[in-house]
C-alpha cells in the first residue's frame, strides 16, 4: 500500500492512499461471495447465482460496500502507522476505483499538534493569600446562625428582610394576565424571586396586598415579560418570622457537635483559611497556565475548538435550565453566545494539551483505585451508593471528565513541587479600603 502524507497546515494533514489491486480484488471477491449467499434471482437457486449475473445486477452495490469497508480500515491503519492523532471527521476525496487498477483516494484530516515542551523548572511565582480577619470569622458564624434559624408564623408582625413569606402573585400587561404564582414561598432579601416585589412586600403583614409595576428590558430571559410593563398584584398569605438561636456553647453543640463556641470558632477560621489558600492556589494555577501557553504556542485544529464551544453552550443551557430559563425561548442570540465562548474554549484546550503532555513526560496517571476513592467521596456527599453512582457516571460519560480533572490536579501538583513559589499575605481589599 502506498501512502503519501503532506501538510496542508500544521494541524491539517492530507493522506494520499493507493490500495494494491490484489487487496482490492480480494475484498470484491469476498463481497460477491457473501452476496451470493443471500440474494434471490429468478431462474437460479439461492447460493448458486453465477458471479457474472451478480455483477450485472449488483455491481454498484458491491462497489459501494467495498469502499465503505476498505476506506475506513485503511484510514485506521495509516493513522496508527504514522502516529497521527485525528480529531473531527475526515474528508474523503478523489476516489478512483477501476477494474484492474489500484484503488486510490485522498483523506484530509485535522490532527492534534505535536508538542515539544520548553523547560519550565526555572519559573518563579508569588502566591498571594488573603489573611482571614476576626470579622471574617464572626461574619461566617453569623451565617451559620442564620442557616439554623427557626421560623414561626405571625399574624401581626410585619415582614422584614430574612423572613419567609408565602405569596399569591399575578402579573398583568394591561388587562391581560401574563404570569401567576400561587402559594409562592419567598425568602425576603434573597432576590431569588423578583427583587422589586421582595422590596415592596417588606413592612406588609399577613393578608395585606400590594401592586407593583415593573418594566422589563427587551432582552429579559422570560419572553412573556420581555420589553413590557407588568403590573403585579401581590397578596401576603403567610408571614414566617425568623428566630435566631443565641451564639453560645449550646448552639455549637447543636450546629456541629462541637464542645463549645470557641471550638466552633476555631474550626470556622480553619475552613476560611483553607478557602483562601484554595483561592490563591487557583489564581496561581491560572497564572502558571498562562505562562506555559505563552512559552509553548499551539495551533489548534478548528474542529476541536468548535466542539469545545458547543460543550460550553451545553453547560450554559444546563445551568440556566436549573434556574427555569430556557435559552431557546429567551430571545438571546445563540450565535453570539456561542462565539463569546471561543476564547475560553481555546484556552481550555491549549491548557489541556500542554498539561497532558507534561503528564505524559512525567508519567503521571490516575489509577482505578484513586478514581474509585474519588467516586466514593462523591457518593458520600450525594448520599448515593458507590456502585450505583459509578454505573451512572460510566453511562453518561462523566467518569471520563472526573478522571481528566483528577489528572490535571495531579499534574499541577507535580509542577508546583518543581517551581519556586513565595507566599505573601495581604489584608482583604475591603479592609485596605477602610
Amino acid at each position: 500500500m502506498k501512502v503519501e502524507v503532506s501538510e496542508v497546515k500544521s494541524c491539517v494533514k492530507k493522506l494520499k492512499i493507493e490500495v494494491p489491486v490484489d487487496i482490492l480484488n480480494k475484498e470484491i471477491d469476498n463481497a460477491y461471495r457473501e452476496l451470493g449467499k443471500t440474494v434471490n434471482i429468478h431462474g437460479f437457486r439461492k447460493g448458486k447465482v453465477p458471479r457474472r449475473v451478480l455483477e450485472q445486477h449488483y455491481s454498484k452495490n458491491v462497489e459501494s460496500d467495498v469502499l465503505q469497508k476498505i476506506i475506513p480500515d485503511t484510514y485506521k491503519h495509516v493513522i496508527k502507522e504514522h502516529n497521527l492523532r485525528p480529531v473531527g471527521s475526515p474528508q474523503v476525496e478523489d476516489v478512483k476505483m477501476e477494474q484492474g487498477e489500484p484503488l486510490s483516494f485522498s483523506i484530509t484530516v485535522e490532527i492534534l499538534p505535536d508538542i515539544t515542551l520548553k523547560d519550565y523548572n526555572h519559573l518563579e511565582f508569588t502566591r498571594t493569600v488573603v489573611r482571614v480577619a476576626d470579622e471574617d470569622v464572626e461574619k461566617s458564624l453569623k451565617g451559620i446562625q442564620e442557616m439554623h434559624a427557626e421560623f414561626e408564623g405571625s399574624d401581626e408582625q410585619a415582614i422584614e428582610v430574612g423572613d419567609y413569606a408565602i405569596l399569591d402573585c399575578e402579573g398583568f400587561s394591561g388587562d391581560m394576565p401574563i404570569k401567576k404564582w400561587s402559594n409562592r414561598p419567598v425568602f425576603v432579601g434573597s432576590n431569588a424571586f423578583m427583587p422589586e416585589i421582595e422590596k415592596e412586600i417588606t413592612g406588609l403583614k399577613k393578608g395585606d396586598a400590594k401592586e407593583t409595576k415593573i418594566t422589563f428590558p427587551p432582552d429579559y430571559p422570560d419572553k412573556d415579560m420581555a420589553g413590557k410593563e407588568i403590573n403585579f398584584k401581590t397578596v401576603v398569605k403567610e408571614v414566617k418570622k425568623r428566630k435566631l438561636k443565641p451564639l453560645d456553647d449550646n448552639f455549637a453543640k447543636e450546629a456541629g457537635g462541637y464542645q463549645n463556641l470557641e471550638e466552633l470558632r476555631t474550626k470556622v477560621r480553619e475552613n476560611l483559611e483553607g478557602n483562601e489558600k484554595a483561592n490563591a492556589d487557583s489564581k496561581l494555577r491560572d497564572e502558571l497556565l498562562d505562562k506555559l501557553m505563552e512559552m509553548n504556542p499551539i495551533e489548534l485544529p478548528p474542529a476541536i475548538v468548535e466542539e469545545e464551544m458547543d460543550s460550553f453552550v451545553y453547560s450554559a443551557r444546563q445551568r440556566l435550565a436549573s434556574r427555569g430559563i430556557d435559552l431557546d425561548k429567551s430571545g438571546i442570540n445563540m450565535n453570539e453566545v456561542r462565539e463569546g465562548f471561543r476564547g475560553d474554549a481555546v484556552k481550555s484546550l491549549k491548557g489541556e494539551l500542554i498539561l497532558g503532555k507534561i503528564a505524559e513526560n512525567e508519567t503521571i496517571t490516575v489509577g482505578d483505585e484513586e478514581l474509585d476513592e474519588e467516586i466514593k467521596r462523591y457518593g458520600l456527599t450525594m448520599k448515593e451508593n458507590f456502585h450505583v453512582l459509578k454505573r451512572k457516571m460510566q453511562g453518561n460519560g462523566s467518569i471520563d471528565k472526573l478522571k481528566k480533572r483528577m489528572l490535571i490536579d495531579k499534574t499541577f501538583d507535580a509542577i508546583m513541587k518543581k517551581l519556586k513559589v513565595s507566599d505573601i499575605y495581604v489584608e482583604r481589599e475591603s479592609e485596605v479600603g477602610k
